[in-house]
């Protein structure tokens, strides 16, 4: 649990990009669910008690989150009280 902590503190205060797979890893600790979207780089997560619902793009060709999305998905934990 220490590592998922050190990212979540990690992505509170990121201000550039965030790395994809570190943000999936993260919002699975939280109690997301990545949900069947069909295909292309679409990618939805759903709550599991909640059925709040976050959606974005996989990031291509690169693997980082651009960091407007870092600051929406941060604004949104937040506003929850996820993190």
């Amino acid at each position: 649990m220490v590592a998922n902590e050190k990212l979540i503190a990690e992505f509170r205060t990121c201000r550039g990009p965030f790395p994809y797979r570190d943000l999936v890893r993260m919002l699975v600790s939280l109690g997301y669910d990545e949900a069947s979207t069909g295909g292309g780089s679409r990618r939805r997560f759903v709550h599991r008690k909640t059925g709040h619902v976050i959606r974005l793009h996989e990031p291509h060709p690169g693997n980082e989150v651009k960091p407007y999305m870092v600051r929406q998905i941060r604004d949104v934990l937040i506003e929850l009280r996820l993190i």
